[in-house]
């Protein structure tokens, strides 16, 4: 693997990259069908609870320099059965989110080439396996495709909100309200398009990769998150005020595109928006995915190989992931069912492991103090309380729109289990933690 370190740019176009891909070209028709018009209102809101529930991660990278990410981050400020909790729903949310965006993909370019139709399973597997071969062959080479992608991406969506405007009809939408299921609608569109805003958060896995971690990580976080907010309300506005609700509600961006874009353009939407977006999240995701599975694999929680590398740096649990990724593809999983899926029991961790956290300037007092950061005790647990309640309102909203409740509450009640009986069986050691005890002894 090449090892070369990624600055500020570089972590921020995998975070933007990571954040824009199958959930708003695939799930953005549904929130509409939710809210209507309110889906820009509805964007925001989700951006906001999504970086209000991870705000304690870029707050830590600026106390601890950790290898393993968001993982490390709850291992060493959570007790050890949270570290349980956290790699079993990595694990799950890793295997749904790569598995959703890489049906997407294979569903994007069956509307460029109909004729791949009975092939979808073969190329999402394909789509899949250039993924991974892109990762190997490096970061840095990783984040130079993620660059070059984001740029057409970018350009694509600049077309498509222009066309959104061109195309703008306050005559198309007159009498319908602003929030067209009302107060409830919004909610439920909110929890749903929270999925779309996840991926950022992913960049604090990236602290080995980074040139300056305690700089570059907290500050790719927070822009990636910003650009994406801005992108996802232009691109809402765009695709709800040319038309009436009910003729594009449900409908995908690449549909909508289609309704108001020339032919060759749509096409190219087609290609630089949402394939170049799907493989961008692809990319990013895989990317900067594999750190925190692999510390959590060299702590106990999983196979013990899963935090080796080859000779020449490649992780195996690259290879893990692979196989993860394809199973779902195989057996045929519908995408909205893992959508709908992975929320509560991500929700309910990050409610969890941030009760635990609410004390870390105490418990961490020296280095808290050392680290120079600005925040003082009281603001930190201030905005972990929030987190919690961003939490809640995600997992409640999110609940309520599953269709699969009994299937949800079996998944995570297998993520909790898994945990606690890994954590109490099984042989941990906590790698976070024992750096931090011999460092303090020093």
């Amino acid at each position: 693997m090449d090892n070369k370190k990624l600055n500020v740019f570089d972590l921020t176009s995998i975070g933007v990259g990571t954040i824009i891909g199958a959930g708003v070209f695939s799930m953005l028709g549904y929130g509409i069908a939710y809210t209507g018009r309110g889906i820009v209102i509805a964007l925001f809101l989700a951006m906001a609870l999504v970086v209000l529930q991870s705000i304690r991660y870029p707050i830590l990278a600026n106390v601890f320099e950790l290898d393993g990410g968001m993982y490390a981050y709850d291992s060493l400020t959570c007790p050890q059965i949270c570290a349980g909790f956290t790699a079993a729903n990595d694990v799950f949310f890793k295997l749904g989110t790569q598995s959703v965006t890489v049906i997407a993909f294979a569903m994007y370019l069956e509307m460029l080439f109909p004729a791949l139709t009975p092939y979808r399973k073969i190329v999402a597997i394909l789509v899949l396996t250039a993924t991974y071969a892109c990762v190997i062959a490096g970061t840095k080479f990783a984040a130079r495709v993620q660059n070059g992608m984001c740029i057409c991406m970018y350009v694509a969506l600049g077309l498509f909100v222009v066309y959104g405007i061109m195309n703008f009809d306050p005559s198309a939408y007159a009498g319908e309200p602003m929030l067209i299921n009302g107060p409830t609608g919004l909610m439920m569109a909110t929890a749903l398009m929270s999925y779309t805003c996840n991926g950022f958060q992913y960049v604090i896995s990236m602290g080995k990769a980074a040139k300056n971690p305690k700089r570059g990580l907290p500050l790719a976080f927070f822009l990636s998150a910003l650009i994406a907010a801005i992108l996802y309300a232009v691109i809402g506005f765009a695709a709800t005020h040319a038309y009436s609700y009910g003729k594009i509600a449900g409908m995908g961006l690449g549909d909508i595109a289609k309704l108001m874009m020339p032919g060759s353009l749509a096409t190219f939407f087609l290609v630089g928006g949402a394939l170049f977006a799907l493989g961008t999240s692809l990319v990013g995701g895989t990317a900067s995915s594999y750190q925190p599975l692999m510390a959590s694999a060299r702590d106990g929680w999983l196979p013990a190989v899963l935090g080796k590398t080859t000779k020449n740096g490649t992780p195996y649990v690259l290879g893990f992931l692979y196989v993860v990724g394809v199973l779902p593809i195989i057996l045929g999983l519908d995408l909205n069912d893992m959508v709908t899926m992975q929320l509560v029991p991500l929700g309910l961790v990050m409610i969890v492991c941030t009760i635990f956290s609410l004390n870390v300037p105490n418990r961490f007092a020296k280095e808290w103090t050392e680290s120079g950061i600005k925040i003082s005790p009281a603001l930190y647990k201030a905005l972990n309380i929030l987190a919690i309640l961003a939490s809640v309102i995600l997992v409640s909203y999110s609940f309520i729109s599953n269709g699969y409740k009994v299937v949800t509450l079996v998944i995570t009640a297998g993520i909790f289990l898994y945990g606690y009986l890994r954590n109490k069986f099984g042989h941990i050691d906590i790698q976070s933690q024992k750096e931090y005890r011999e460092n303090a002894d020093v």
